[in-house]
């Protein structure tokens, strides 16, 4: 047997202490609630939102909690229309150019 000291021994006793939980989802993955399909939901950020960079952290959150509820493709686009809209009225009134158009569909997984 190999005595382990220190570091060693809490990283054994913390992988020891992991097993049965390893061994109930099969060695890999979340378990068994991992298994189940998520609902698709819209995507959120940088990529995806023009004019993030010009929303405070509380507008990007409610902003990240309304795409996450939203149940239609539809009710996605029109939203961000208008989130679009009150951005493009932003931008103008800080004197900033244009915005982009978003690199990537944030409703793309709402699409049926």
């Amino acid at each position: 047997m190999i005595a382990v000291h220190g570091t060693g021994a809490a990283l054994l006793a913390l992988l020891m202490a992991a097993a049965p939980a390893r061994a109930q989802t099969g060695g890999h993955g979340m378990g068994p609630a991992a298994a189940q399909k998520a609902a698709p939901a819209a995507r959120h950020g940088s990529d995806y939102t023009p004019g993030w960079s010009m929303m405070s952290k509380q507008e990007r959150d409610e902003h990240r909690k309304r795409l996450q509820e939203m149940k239609t493709y539809e009710e996605c686009r029109a939203y961000l229309d208008q989130h679009r809209t009150q951005m493009e009225a932003r931008a103008k009134e800080q004197g900033r150019k244009a915005l982009a158009q978003a690199r990537r569909d944030a409703c793309a997984a709402l699409k049926k």
